[in-house]
């Protein structure tokens, strides 16, 4: 089971990444290289129109871990594959829409 339990609202957004080493000749012809066999993950998760006992749990699990700097473990709903990521940003924002309703979006990547 993932530390991370807590489900965002559909569509939320994936990005995969890869790292590539560019390597520019005087004469003008370029040599890349590939820096990872595989692709970075990163994950842009919303939650809207949430209690605030939803709000509270959801942040209180992002002051547990410190912000950016402890990873977690979370299941992507889309392949059901569990990840290792962490917070990609030490801040947590989160907006009053009405009475005790709100809305909150953070983003995670995946740590290798």
């Amino acid at each position: 089971m993932s530390d991370f339990s807590y489900s965002p609202d559909f569509v939320f957004e994936e990005t995969l990444e890869y790292k590539t080493l560019i390597s520019e000749f005087e004469n003008g012809a370029e040599q890349r290289r590939r820096k990872w066999a595989a692709p970075l993950h990163k994950w842009r998760l919303r939650f809207n129109n949430r209690v605030k006992a939803d709000m509270q749990m959801v942040r209180d699990f992002f002051k547990s871990k410190y912000g950016a700097f402890m990873a977690f473990t979370w299941t992507n709903p889309n392949d059901s594959v569990e990840y290792s990521v962490r917070f990609v940003e030490d801040s947590f924002k989160f907006t009053m829409k009405a009475h005790e309703v709100y809305d909150f979006e953070f983003d995670v990547i995946e740590v290798k």
